[in-house]
């Protein structure tokens, strides 16, 4: 393969990656980043601590029983980190148990303006 043909793949393959430098996924929502959807605290840490950046990493570490404690303790509570992979599940199509109790937000808060009325 010549210079120029390696450049044009090269060039080809950065383009199809999304925002985490690996080839995007068939379902958008595993690319969204956990800062669009949890609150920053939570986010950060998981994106510093444990290496999770999107909710398609924090389903597939979810899956290991071994990392649900760890996850849990990012989380206010336990149920907090169940009811989010149980939420980021749902957006996929995956049905889950329903929560019986009310769970305090561990999504973002989206902080848009009031208008007069």
């Amino acid at each position: 393969m010549d210079t120029a043909a390696r450049r044009l793949l090269k060039a080809m393959i950065q383009r199809s990656r999304g925002a985490t430098g690996y080839m995007s996924s068939r379902n958008p929502i595993l690319d969204l980043p956990l800062s669009e959807v949890m609150r920053p605290e939570i986010a950060l840490t998981l994106q510093h601590v444990l290496q999770i950046y999107t909710v398609g990493n924090f389903l597939k570490a979810w899956r290991n029983p071994k990392n649900h404690k760890i996850i849990e303790q990012v989380f206010d509570n336990p149920q907090q980190a169940r009811h989010a992979a149980a939420v980021c599940a749902h957006w996929l199509g995956i049905r889950t148990q329903a929560s019986a109790s009310s769970v305090a937000g561990w999504w973002r808060a989206d902080n848009f303006p009031t208008l007069p009325a």
